[in-house]
């Protein structure tokens, strides 16, 4: 199964609200959104619609199908994880997020309210291998 071009741009529109949340960008953080975009094929137009995005409310209007929301739900899990140490920012943000978009808090990389960091970071390849099988090229 795929997912279009907009709800990917979507997904990564929240991924990078995310990496921005703590205000300072952490170079790990940085390096996996690259990987990601790089994996996906973002174009330079695709980046300058992620930057106009500007309401979080609106982005998550357009991730309706569960193939979506679950890449949303990896792909924040890998940011938050990237650099070792879940941040209390990025709890409240996660969990806000799956909630909004109806997905369960008992997701396999969330344990009693924490990120499971070891788990997320041994599954980088497969979630970068999902994101260029789902992600239709432009």
């Amino acid at each position: 199964m795929s997912i279009s071009r907009d709800e990917l741009v979507n997904i990564f529109s929240v991924v990078s609200f995310l990496a921005h949340a703590e205000r300072d960008v952490h170079v790990a953080e940085k390096k996996v959104l690259i990987a990601v975009f790089k994996a996906a094929g973002i174009t330079q137009e695709e980046q300058e619609k992620m930057k106009s995005n500007t309401s979080l409310e609106e982005m998550l209007k357009h991730i309706q199908s569960v193939e979506t929301k679950h890449t949303l739900v990896e792909l924040m899990a890998l940011v938050a994880a990237s650099d070792g140490v879940f941040e209390d920012e990025e709890r409240v943000i996660i969990k806000k997020i799956m909630k909004r978009i109806g997905v369960a808090d008992d997701h396999p990389y969330f344990d009693d309210n924490n990120l499971d960091v070891p788990t997320v970071r041994a599954n980088v390849g497969k979630i970068l291998n999902s994101i260029k099988t789902l992600a239709p090229k432009p």
